[in-house]
């Protein structure tokens, strides 16, 4: 049996009239998911919806409107243009956003192949280094990491307290995506998409004592940021430059 979603076009274009997006509601996600709402039909399966989505973004990023041309997407797309700002960070809220709107068997098969089109596994390389350097107990050495990349494997490991588990996302952070949220969020972080963070990303030695805490793991933290490669070399060199190098 084929698994759709039922009404899809009213639930992306009036996503308002669903009390659960109150808790994460904002101009730009509303924007994004009414533009999905004017391209997608009514009724629609997980590798469509995935489909309209991936074409969307690329209109979205070129700032054209080159997949959808009809007179009332032209008009939406202009006028939410401005709002929707970086796409990649309002993209990644859409999981949360079917897990309530849509069957369990439809957001199951959505989310495996939305993890699949937009999050790539970096695969393991002998010859790159990796590890954690623990200056003393919970304060760690992070000058010579990715703090993009610090910020999404701290994110990956962290759980949902509380009434975080509302806001909860389960699809995994990118660098590329935690590059975008320090340049628009800054380095402080309490709380992120409900997960409990409480870290401060601003200099070379991080502490990481409450992010254990909170998320009742000790060395969690610690066991995150070894999976992070070192991007420069003792010298303070760069050793990696490739932005897209998985």
């Amino acid at each position: 049996m084929e698994v759709v979603l039922e009404n899809a076009r009213e639930k992306f274009i009036y996503p308002s009239r669903n009390s659960y997006y109150e808790g994460m509601s904002s101009d730009g996600f509303t924007a994004l998911l009414r533009l999905i709402g004017y391209v997608i039909p009514n009724k629609v399966t997980p590798e469509e919806l995935l489909v309209f989505i991936r074409f969307l973004i690329m209109d979205l990023k070129e700032e054209k409107c080159r997949f959808y041309n009809s007179e009332e997407f032209k008009r939406s797309f202009n006028d939410y243009l401005s709002i929707v700002g970086n796409v990649e960070m309002w993209m990644t809220y859409i999981p949360s956003y079917l897990k309530v709107v849509a069957e369990p068997d439809f957001y199951s098969e959505f989310i495996e192949l939305f993890k699949s089109a937009f999050y790539q596994q970096r695969d393991d390389d002998k010859d790159d280094e990796y590890g954690c350097v623990e200056i003393e107990k919970d304060v760690i050495d992070i000058s010579r990491k990715d703090k993009a990349e610090v910020l999404a494997e701290l994110y990956n490991h962290a759980k949902p307290i509380g009434m975080g588990i509302v806001q909860y996302d389960p699809t995994p952070m990118t660098i590329e995506i935690a590059r975008v949220v320090l340049e628009k969020m800054g380095p402080s972080f309490g709380y992120l998409k409900g997960r409990a963070m409480k870290v401060y990303l601003g200099e070379d030695e991080l502490y990481v004592g409450n992010y254990n805490r909170d998320n009742d793991e000790d060395g969690l933290a610690q066991r995150a940021i070894a999976k992070c490669r070192n991007v420069t070399c003792g010298d303070g060199t760069k050793k990696l430059i490739l932005k897209s190098e998985k």
